[in-house]
């Protein structure tokens, strides 16, 4: 493996630990609100998700069978990121509120 290839897994999994850490940090910040939940499941999503990608970049590097793995993970955090989205959406969609 090549050093440019190397370089760029490294800081690819350093980015990703970051989203993980703080989607991890944004769920204790949120409980139970009206807007929370949609930020709670954001923030699920960012995990899995982030969790995925690390498995993708661990597999590139040493093959051990995590293709599988890693694309069950991001398809999970892809569907809390919809569902977080659509809770998002919904809550601003709706006149009340701003009351």
């Amino acid at each position: 493996m090549d050093f440019a290839s190397l370089s760029i897994y490294t800081v690819g999994t350093a980015l990703t630990m970051v989203l993980v850490y703080y989607g991890l940090r944004t769920l204790k910040l949120f409980k139970g609100n009206v807007a929370a939940r949609a930020w709670t499941y954001i923030s699920v999503s960012a995990v899995f998700f982030g969790v995925g990608v690390v498995m993708f970049l661990v597999d590139s590097l040493e093959p051990m069978g995590l293709l599988a793995v890693g694309g069950v993970m991001q398809t999970v955090g892809a569907f809390f990121l919809f569902l977080g989205l659509r809770e998002n959406y919904q809550f601003w969609a709706s006149k009340d509120h701003f009351a």
